[in-house]
């Protein structure tokens, strides 16, 4: 095959493939861009995860207070912790428990407890 040929191929297949690219982008089922932060705009995420995430709040007391009651996947940033926190209903009383625990209290909890959030042992 006569390599120019060939090089227009590849041109004409280059100029298609980027023009769907920019069509799928930022629409539903398509291709996910990010803003001047790096980071996916809230409008292109699915509903939920946006519905789960309820923000961040300065200390876990300010979060509880905004949500005293939540549902299963329900998550919050706390940045006096620097760490995620999750709500676990599967603890005699539901609360708010930060994500990053002990190997000494995570063993502390039933097998419920412990399956209830994505904890991260350290």
């Amino acid at each position: 095959m006569d390599c120019n040929a060939l090089k227009g191929e590849l041109k004409m297949a280059s100029a298609l493939s980027y023009e769907l690219f920019v069509a799928k982008q930022g629409v539903a089922n398509g291709i996910a861009t990010l803003d001047g932060t790096g980071v996916i705009p809230v409008s292109q995420l699915p509903p939920a995860a946006i519905e789960t995430y309820k923000g961040e709040y300065a200390t876990s007391i300010l979060l509880s207070t905004a949500y005293p009651l939540a549902s299963l996947a329900d998550y919050a940033y706390v940045t006096a912790t620097s760490t995620y926190w999750y709500w676990n209903r599967a603890l005699g009383i539901p609360a708010w428990v930060d994500q990053q625990i002990t190997e000494a209290n995570y063993l502390l909890l039933s097998v419920a407890e412990q399956a209830a959030v994505p904890y991260i042992v350290v």
